[in-house]
């Protein structure tokens, strides 16, 4: 009887094998996530859409609400865990809510008009000597809370916190804080009244 173990020998061949196989499959399941968000994107604003929606980013979020509805065209993009959302949000047509590595929390009661844009973080341009697309990116928060509408063609920026109850008017750049209950328009976003 032959008592010998047999132990099979690894080279680096072997690995760089592993390795692209490995890198392969990541990148199918990037490219086929990527054609699955784009179908869910597009489906109508029905019953079955809104479900469908609600369910692929259900797992994807750091934190879903009650009531959520995100129309179609909407996108949010994130990593792991950047995004929070509260109950009764509804996201309109066309939005891009995107964290990048930043935070994004938007809290209850909350309408966001369509082609809204809300992006914690910022390319990086502070050196002309360098393209700003090898500059890298900073990363920030949002906050919107409780009871904010958010008017169509809306660009949020990082670092920046939405009071409660504030209203921001349609194609306004919201570049700093907004007091709670106030009434925001303009390029940059200037407070012009108060809800109460």
């Amino acid at each position: 009887m032959n008592n010998q173990i047999f132990i099979p020998i690894r080279d680096d061949n072997d690995t760089t094998i592993i390795q692209m196989i490995v890198n392969i499959i990541k990148s199918l399941i990037y490219e086929i996530n990527g054609i699955l968000l784009q179908i869910i994107t597009l489906l109508p604003d029905n019953r079955f859409g809104i479900r469908m929606r609600r369910l692929y980013y259900q797992h994807r979020i750091k934190r879903m609400g009650k009531n959520l509805n995100i129309l179609s065209g909407a996108i949010i993009e994130f990593e792991l865990n950047e995004i929070q959302i509260g109950d009764n949000v509804n996201i309109n047509h066309g939005c891009l809510i995107a964290a990048s590595q930043g935070e994004i929390i938007i809290q209850n009661n909350v309408l966001i008009g369509p082609y809204c844009v809300l992006r914690s973080s910022n390319h990086i341009f502070s050196d002309p000597n360098v393209p700003i697309l090898k500059q890298g990116h900073e990363f920030g928060k949002i906050i919107i809370e409780h009871d904010v509408w958010i008017g169509a063609n809306v660009v949020v920026l990082p670092n920046v916190r939405i009071g409660k109850g504030s209203v921001i008017g349609a194609g306004a750049v919201v570049t700093g804080d907004i007091e709670p209950y106030s009434i925001a328009v303009g390029v940059p976003a200037r407070k012009i009244g108060s809800r109460n």
